[in-house]
């Protein structure tokens, strides 16, 4: 199952059930800089900043989906070795709403990332599924900025994995 056909599914159904609450898995990053900042990104579908990251694909496993969200999101590399896991979330905060409507509670798995490679990139460009004349973007963000811990944007989503984060790095 990819995404267009997620979609093509969806749309078969009657109205009333195109938007059922879905449970989606996922991986989430945490970049950090040599300043201890962290990398957040604008979202491109919404006016909101957010941690690196993104749903699994059939057969990935979630240091597999962290390394390809960063690199998608970003154009920053990093190797499965340098993944540090921090913690799963889930429940009711992991609540998400989409801009086409569907609820979903995602379960994430959250990695803290020191060393990576690359070029901040977000360049965003469309594609489109030649069999549905469906445009996906290609890129989920609009501008990528590493913040102070102190003074992050106010439009915030992830709150409750930075927290996790806090209290990860308190323990160290």
């Amino acid at each position: 199952m990819n995404e267009s056909y997620i979609i093509k599914l969806r749309n078969s159904l009657k109205p009333e059930l195109r938007h059922m609450t879905l449970f989606q898995n996922g991986s989430a990053i945490i970049v950090e800089n040599k300043y201890k900042e962290i990398l957040l990104e604008e979202r491109v579908d919404r006016d909101i900043w957010c941690l690196p990251g993104g749903l699994q694909e059939l057969g990935e496993t979630f240091e597999e989906v962290a390394i390809r969200e960063l690199y998608e999101e970003t154009g920053l590399k990093v190797e499965k070795e340098n993944l540090i896991l921090i913690g799963v979330a889930s429940g009711k905060n992991r609540k998400n709403s989409y801009p086409n409507g569907d609820k979903v509670y995602n379960n994430t798995v959250l990695y803290l990332v020191t060393k990576y490679s690359g070029k901040l990139n977000c360049d965003y460009e469309e594609l489109t599924d030649k069999n549905n004349g469906i445009l996906f973007p290609q890129k989920e963000s609009k501008s990528l900025k590493f913040y102070s811990i102190e003074d992050l944007p106010d439009k915030l989503m992830d709150k409750d994995l930075i927290e996790m984060y806090l209290k990860f790095k308190n323990r160290e």
